[in-house]
C-alpha cells in the first residue's frame, strides 16, 4: 500500500480491549492504533480525520495518564448531529479506537463488554468532543480548530480545477501533495497542538 510517509511518523495510540482477550483475537488485549488505520476507516486523510486522531490522542491521554485505555470503557458525546457537517466522520474514527458505537454497536456477553449506546451526537456540552470513563466517570471536553494551520494557497485554486474535473495529472497530483503537506503538519507539529485541540 503506497501512502504517505508521514503516516508512519505519528504516534501511535496503545489501548487495552479487554474483549479482544476474552474472545483470543488478542493475546494480552494489547491494540496499537496507528493513524493509517484511522485514515482506512474514513478513505481519506484529511485535516478532519486528523483532527479526530488528534482529539482521541490528547483526550486519552488526560483520562488515563501513562494508564493503557480501556477500548469499550469509554463513553464519546458529540456536539454536533449526527448529520450536521463531518460529526458523523469524527465520531466513527474516535470509535474506532475508543470502541464506542451507538445503537448498532455489539451488545455484550452476559452483561459484560457491551460497546453499543456509548457514541452518541447533539450531546449539551461545550466542546466539540465529550470523552467519558465508565469505570471512573473521569471526564474530558475537547474542541478542534485546524484554521491554526493554514493550506497553501495554491491549494484553493487547484482544488477548483479538481472539483471541476479540469485538472492535469500533474496539477491533480500536486493538489493532493499540498493537501498531505498540511496533515503532515497538523499532526507533527507537537507544539501547535494545544493551539488546535483545547481542553475544557
Amino acid at each position: 500500500m503506497n501512502y504517505p510517509q508521514f503516516f508512519d511518523d505519528v504516534d501511535p495510540i496503545e489501548t487495552y480491549d479487554p474483549l479482544a482477550e476474552t474472545l483470543g483475537a488478542v493475546a494480552d488485549g494489547r491494540i496499537r492504533y496507528d493513524y493509517l488505520d484511522m485514515v482506512k476507516l474514513a478513505g481519506h486523510s484529511c485535516p478532519t480525520v486528523a483532527g479526530a486522531w488528534l482529539m482521541t490522542k490528547i483526550g486519552l491521554e488526560e483520562l488515563y495518564g501513562d494508564a493503557l485505555p480501556v477500548r469499550g470503557d469509554i463513553r464519546v458525546e458529540m456536539r454536533g448531529a449526527l448529520d450536521e457537517g463531518v460529526e458523523g466522520v469524527i465520531g466513527s474514527c474516535i470509535g474506532l479506537v475508543t470502541g464506542a458505537a451507538n445503537e448498532g454497536g455489539f451488545k455484550g456477553l452476559g452483561g459484560r463488554y457491551a460497546r453499543n449506546l456509548r457514541l452518541s451526537y447533539g450531546a449539551d456540552i461545550e466542546g466539540d468532543v465529550r470523552l467519558t470513563r465508565l469505570d471512573s466517570g473521569k471526564r474530558v471536553e475537547l474542541s478542534y480548530n485546524p484554521s491554526i494551520v493554514p493550506g497553501n494557497p495554491e491549494q484553493q485554486v487547484l482544488m477548483q480545477k479538481v472539483m471541476q474535473s479540469v485538472a492535469t495529472p500533474e496539477e491533480r497530483k500536486r493538489f493532493g501533495e499540498l493537501w498531505q503537506e498540511r496533515v503532515k503538519r497538523i499532526l507533527l507539529q507537537r507544539e501547535l497542538w494545544p493551539q488546535m485541540v483545547t481542553i475544557s
